[in-house]
């Protein structure tokens, strides 16, 4: 099969060619699966401490940094631990904000992009270790 560029005339329009439609397949959820099983096993086996291996205290989490495995610029910074142990967390850029999909909050003088995490996620995000941080 070719891909063909569907012309559209519209009267007292210019000429306007519109892309073909993106091939439709199906999501394979076996394969995102295992590939982000992988990338949790690498980061592990690099040394960095995932949020599913620390206490879900605030003691021992507020204040610490934290990265996403999948993508290591997707930086941010633990707010809190509510009591039904999701934990909320500062975006520290708008593209870390933006992909976690964060809502701006204001907190005191300044506003911050803060979303939260439920304990499913905790294995997706590492304690920032700059050393270990796979690039």
């Amino acid at each position: 099969m070719t891909d063909v560029a569907y012309e559209t005339v519209l009267p007292d329009q210019p000429h306007v060619s519109t892309p073909p439609a993106a091939p439709n397949t199906p999501f394979d959820s076996a394969a995102f699966d295992a590939a982000r099983a992988k990338r949790i096993k690498a980061s592990r086996e690099a040394g960095n401490i995932h949020l599913d291996q620390i206490p879900w205290y605030v003691e021992t989490m507020r204040g610490r940094e934290i990265f996403y495995v999948h993508d290591p610029k997707v930086l941010g910074v633990i707010r809190t631990v509510s009591n039904n142990g999701s934990i909320y967390i500062d975006w520290a850029d708008a593209d870390s904000a933006k992909k976690e999909l964060a809502s701006p909050v204001q907190d005191g003088n300044k506003t911050v992009f803060r979303s939260s995490l439920g304990p499913h996620d905790f294995k997706d995000y590492a304690l920032a270790q700059p050393a270990k941080r796979p690039q």
